[in-house]
């Protein structure tokens, strides 16, 4: 599902390095990846002039490779309309980093990207209708959810299930979810208007719902208790600054209706701060000597991150929800509580295996290079990277079957029943671990 922020992944000058999606203390880079970042930026921005001669004096090695394709193209290609120096600099830096083969961690960014994760993972308040969707292409796109106090929840005109067909007049179909986003984003204050098919109403008419764009905050933590158990169904977005705080008022919230067992959903979860880890695994599991989160381990030294006292679920039974795309610190609460609490299951498919510690160097022109300088081992000494962690319970979700989250559920006020009818068989089979 995919909020209309546009949310995701996540963690500045190597002064000040700023904590990430698993983020910790900046370490030092390898010398040949700044001095060729640097080089291309450098150019970039205009900082040498045209004597060759000066800018080799800065690079040895394989380094100078950079500086003297750099230079033949600047100096030589007969097309100059096309030399975008900007574009160049971004193309390099994306390009060493790709090389370091940490796949959907390390990255480049530039200052718009940087700027929308800064605001995704402080939490801070979007512009759009407030809507989730799922679809696009070839499937109808489909509303899945609506985001409390947005533009679309205080209408009282969309519900969950809901499809998408068109966009102020235009027709959408075929458009894949990102060409449908260029269309319904905007500017606060402004209107969209789109036309909506309600296929639990009828097959074929349509109606318009015109809504202000305005700002708001979604949640990061929703809670469900399923109708006829004593189970919460609980969801973590993503690992942002008020995770923990979040979450730990849902679970006080269910603990108050005397639930006695909880799921965890952390599927899609892309992970954020390294310190939310630490202290919504710790929500989870008895404090106590000797007992670690994670070791953070750097190139020299390994440092245990210890479990937190306090935890308001640490003895109540658990089930997390893992995929593909439960990644980073996501994946550190997973490890921590499976292998801390041995009668906890984790069920779904195999984690992204980030396996790094993020940290953010930021470069001249507002852009950064989020860079993995530690790694982030299991309590036990065991790495996750770019294998992840195998749950408990193998179970595949079919395919088109949307997770029902509890957004949704509480939205629809879904039974028992409804939610065995969904199809979602990962929480079928956390349901059938806790009931057991």
């Amino acid at each position: 599902m995919t909020p209309y922020e546009e949310t995701n992944q996540q963690d500045a000058s190597p002064q000040t390095p700023q904590p990430k999606s698993s983020t910790g203390n900046s370490q030092g880079i390898s010398q040949i990846v700044v001095t060729a970042i640097l080089v291309a930026v450098s150019f970039a921005a205009g900082w040498f002039g045209n004597g060759y001669a000066n800018r080799q004096n800065i690079a040895t090695g394989d380094q100078r490779l950079v500086l003297q394709a750099w230079n033949a193209i600047d100096q030589n290609f007969v097309v100059t309309s096309a030399i975008n120096q900007k574009k160049m600099a971004y193309a390099a830096i994306n390009a060493i980093v790709g090389t370091l083969g940490d796949t959907g961690h390390s990255r480049f960014e530039t200052p718009e990207e940087f700027q929308q994760e800064q605001q995704d993972l402080q939490n801070q308040a979007t512009v759009g209708i407030g809507v989730y969707i799922s679809g696009g292409g070839s499937q109808p796109l489909t509303i899945d959810a609506i985001i409390p106090n947005s533009p679309a929840a205080k209408s009282g005109k969309l519900r969950p299930g809901d499809e998408i067909v068109g966009v102020n007049g235009q027709s959408i179909k075929g458009m894949s979810e990102e060409q449908s986003h260029a269309l319904i984003d905007g500017k606060a204050g402004t209107q969209v208007t789109l036309t909506i098919l309600r296929p639990s109403v009828s097959k074929t008419a349509t109606f318009d719902v015109t809504l202000t764009r305005a700002a708001f905050t979604a949640p990061t933590a929703v809670s469900y208790i399923i109708p006829g158990t004593h189970i919460v169904l609980i969801q973590l977005t993503d690992f942002s600054q008020d995770a923990d705080s979040q979450l730990r008022a849902e679970l006080k919230a269910a603990l108050a209706q005397h639930v006695t067992g909880i799921i965890l959903d952390l599927r899609g979860n892309p992970g954020g701060y390294l310190q939310q880890a630490q202290a919504v695994s710790s929500e989870f599991i008895p404090a106590g000597k000797g007992k670690n989160v994670l070791i953070e381990k750097t190139r020299t030294s390994e440092q245990p991150v210890p479990v937190l006292p306090g935890g308001v679920a640490t003895n109540v039974p658990l089930v997390i929800l893992v995929d593909n795309n439960t990644a980073s610190a996501a994946e550190i609460t997973a490890g921590a509580v499976r292998e801390l609490r041995p009668d906890v299951r984790l069920v779904g498919r195999t984690t992204f295996g980030t396996g790094t510690i993020l940290s953010t160097y930021l470069l001249s022109d507002g852009s950064a290079l989020v860079l993995g300088t530690d790694e982030w081992l299991l309590p036990n000494g065991d790495s996750t990277y770019h294998h992840g962690i195998v749950p408990d319970q193998k179970v595949a979700l079919p395919t088109n079957v949307v997770p029902v989250s509890p957004l949704v559920a509480k939205e629809a006020n879904l039974s028992l029943q409804q939610i065995k009818n969904s199809g979602d068989t990962q929480l079928l089979q956390a349901l059938q671990d806790l009931s057991s």
